[in-house]
């Protein structure tokens, strides 16, 4: 693709949006860039993808039924007008948002791009032979580092010109560990909206931590089966945000007719001292945006408020149908890709609860901590969330090590046995989401400390 200036795509963007009234049809137009750096390596090999920049266009129209044409050059920006459908008095069919203007560069502290791919190799070799060599039960080390940057420019025929390039990183760190026939590990994740500067953190001490994680898991003992008081870390209260209300509330579904809290609106979800957002404009989260795919400015949603379900999650479309504010969720995985109403920022607020006061009051219980796995049923109203690690509670206190821990139970039976919930600080860990099997987006997850009176376990 030819290479222009912002303002020469903003200005070419816009002469095309001016041939389509917006009284008559809603348009808009979107420039999509990725660059990308892929590291993987284990004791095997070191495999390095480099993605220097892959772009394209993608215009679209309403006339009761969303038109869309992909474009990979701007040269061809006079066929959008000929290949998209003219037509009137169709512009009430999307609800009409005030234009808005943004240009806006994520700034990071050490920008990746101006670190070379040997500056790179040599920083993850390091962490790389310092974990493989650090105990002879590490049986492999593998890491996995992943840089990418998004540019997206966006205009529309309401008047919005907007602009945002931001970048994300994300480095796992994977030390398998081997005892006789025991084979196990935990595992480690740096990311952030942010740049090289992650690094810092990973000095040796740090490095003995992670690596001293996995050796714990040797002694782990297989966890119980059934219902038990159950603590949860922030990384699993986020699992539970994401896979109990997130899919579920994608209004498409609800629009659909496959989401089991279609007729939940404005009903009692949850304990009454739960609140669970997303929030798409929260500050260096994986998952987070100043607009969406669609123009609208990231926003915070209230999806569940004192147990009360309060909104769905909205694209412009599901929005209109359903008289909705949407507050940025309309996502596309790149221009190749449809958008879809989709998750961003998705966490259980902080409570009143000091966790030491929430574990002393169990007499006999479970915590899960660091969380690895999440599904649900969005028709069904069923959710599985697992833990790569826990710990007994007896009599107050934390004790022995327990392996990989399911949760398990109908959503709304298990939200509603949530009875504390701490007041640590929200914590969010990131990953990437698809619809179904495709349409994959960043997002994060999180929460602080969440205590079920209980709620069915199983080993994971």
């Amino acid at each position: 693709m030819i290479d222009l200036s912002y303002d020469q795509i903003f200005s070419a963007f816009e002469e095309v949006s001016n041939n389509f009234n917006r009284k008559n049809q809603y348009f808009d137009i979107l420039y999509d860039s990725l660059s990308a750096v892929y590291i993987d390596i284990d004791p095997s090999k070191e495999d390095i993808s480099v993605i220097s920049k892959t772009s394209g266009i993608v215009a679209r129209t309403f006339d009761g039924t969303w038109k869309e044409i992909g474009l990979h050059d701007f040269s061809n920006l006079n066929t959008i007008e000929e290949k998209l459908p003219k037509v009137v008095n169709k512009g009430e069919k999307i609800a009409e948002f005030k234009g808005w203007k943004l240009n806006k560069e994520l700034k990071t502290k050490i920008d990746p791009q101006k670190i070379s791919i040997e500056e790179k190799l040599k920083k993850i070799r390091h962490i790389f032979n310092f974990i493989q060599n650090y105990d002879k039960k590490i049986a492999m080390c593998q890491l996995k580092y992943l840089e990418t940057q998004i540019t997206r420019i966006f205009v529309n025929n309401e008047g919005s010109q907007l602009r945002q390039v931001i970048p994300r990183l994300r480095f796992f760190i994977f030390p398998i560990v081997k005892e006789g026939i025991k084979v196990d590990f935990d595992h480690f994740v740096l990311e952030g909206e942010a740049g090289f500067e992650l690094f810092d953190e990973l000095n040796d001490s740090k490095l003995e931590q992670i690596a001293n994680n996995s050796l714990e898991m040797l002694n782990a003992k297989k966890p119980p089966s059934g219902k038990f008081p159950v603590i949860v870390d922030s990384g699993m209260a986020g699992t539970i945000a994401h896979e109990s209300f997130g899919h579920g509330l994608e209004a498409d579904q609800v629009l659909r007719g496959r989401s089991y809290l279609k007729e939940k609106l404005n009903k009692k979800v949850a304990s009454e001292i739960c609140v669970i957002c997303d929030t798409p404009n929260l500050e260096n989260q994986i998952g987070s945006y100043y607009f969406d795919d669609e123009g609208i400015k990231a926003g915070k949603n209230i999806l569940v408020e004192n147990g009360i379900l309060k909104n769905f999650i909205y694209d412009r479309r599901s929005a209109s149908v359903l008289n909705g504010s949407p507050q940025g969720n309309g996502r596309r995985e790149s221009y190749a890709h449809v958008i879809h109403p989709r998750m961003s920022n998705t966490y259980f607020e902080p409570g009143d609860y000091d966790l030491e006061e929430m574990v002393t009051e169990i007499k006999e219980g479970i915590i899960c901590k660091h969380s690895y796995f999440g599904m649900e049923d969005p028709i069904g109203g069923g959710m599985q969330c697992t833990s790569k690690k826990g710990y007994f509670i007896e009599n107050g206190e934390q004790t022995k090590i327990l392996k990989s821990i399911a949760l398990s139970g109908y959503v709304l039976d298990v939200l509603q046995n949530i009875d504390a919930i701490s007041k640590d600080a929200t914590k969010l860990h990131g990953g990437t989401c698809g619809k179904g099997n495709a349409d994959h987006v960043p997002v994060s997850d999180g929460g602080s400390y969440l205590r079920f009176k209980e709620v069915l376990i199983s080993p994971g």
